[in-house]
């Protein structure tokens, strides 16, 4: 692959999920030799902009709204190939947002256009089928999970009957949930939540018995690194949605086992090894049960089956698959 100029556009500087599998991709395409180069729309004067596309040889939206937007627009007016990436299920994400039916008019139209969209998940790309009426002539469609972190896993003696949650405190990750399945474990089991958003004040009213008896721990969010996932013994995701959760492949690179309810994206990413760390259904019961058949398990069966599920998710593949992509989308 010759050496290219790629230009990551970005919403915001705004971290989470998104941002971390951008770093992620960045990181790969530099030590494959690339000059990729991450720019927030946001926060970038139109000039710097324009500017940065004129010299882009190839544009990846790094995200299926604005981002993809803005790069379509910019491609077809500086004529260079774009390719949008698509993090979460299009279907899901529009209901949750209550989208008008102008608005996927628009994004009907717009994602019919896009020569080269790359998903995150096998159901990330089937949401954005059934919503646009399926793929249009020449369209290229490609799903790329993302890649775990290269972490060394930390040793499993971790406080036992710790759990823990890092993520965005927002209506979709259902972080009050995570309250009611606490409320029906054991006393002797404890939750930190580390994140900040929207639903924080009804998570701390929610919880506040809790956090008086130091069951529940908030704390803010900050850079994820395998030391925030160690003092726990299991990760617990309720979102009503997701592509392919950073926070889940975190916690298994760092050693943790991560506990989710039924939706597709984690079916996909857990079922095929740990179907037992799924809930039977979406309520605050199963999840508390699937907590505790988990942390039950022997640690050498845990830590066997997260390693098959790591393997699914190698930096190696990504980066294999974002290059071969990118090179014939240069093309």
């Amino acid at each position: 692959m010759h050496t290219r100029y790629i230009l990551l556009l970005q919403e915001d500087l705004a971290v989470g999920g998104i941002h971390t599998a951008t770093q992620a991709l960045a990181n790969a395409l530099r030590c494959a030799g690339q000059i990729p180069v991450a720019l927030a729309l946001r926060n970038t004067h139109i000039g710097a902009l324009l500017r940065a596309v004129w010299r882009a040889d190839i544009i990846v939206a790094t995200n299926g709204f604005l981002p993809s937007y803005a790069a379509w627009l910019l491609g077809m007016l500086l004529r260079r190939p774009v390719v949008a990436w698509l993090h979460g299920p299009t279907q899901e994400v529009l209901e949750h947002a209550h989208a008008s039916a102008a608005k996927r008019a628009w994004l009907r139209w717009l994602y019919r256009r896009l020569r080269w969209v790359v998903f995150v998940s096998a159901h990330t790309r089937d949401s954005f089928l059934e919503f646009t009426g399926g793929a249009a002539a020449g369209q290229r469609l490609e799903v790329i999970p993302n890649a775990h972190p290269d972490w060394q896993p930390a040793p499993m003696g971790a406080s036992p009957q710790y759990l823990g949650f890092v993520g965005r405190l927002a209506p979709e990750k259902q972080p009050e949930l995570l309250v009611q399945m606490l409320r029906l474990l054991p006393t002797t089991y404890r939750l930190c939540m580390v994140g900040d958003g929207p639903s924080q004040p009804a998570l701390c009213a929610a919880g506040a018995d809790l956090q008086q008896v130091g069951r529940l721990e908030l704390r803010p969010f900050h850079l994820v690194q395998a030391t925030v996932y160690a003092p726990w013994q299991v990760t617990v995701l309720a979102s009503l949605y997701e592509g392919c959760p950073m926070a889940a492949l975190e916690s298994l690179a760092a050693g943790r086992p991560c506990v989710g309810l039924p939706i597709p994206a984690l079916r996909e990413m857990l079922g095929p090894d740990m179907p037992y760390a799924l809930a039977h259904d979406c309520s605050a019961a199963a999840l508390a049960r699937a907590v505790q058949t988990v942390c039950a398990m022997p640690p050498e069966q845990l830590a066997h089956d997260m390693a098959q599920v790591l393997r699914r998710y190698s930096p190696e593949r990504f980066s294999h698959n974002w290059q071969r992509v990118l090179q014939e989308a240069a093309c």
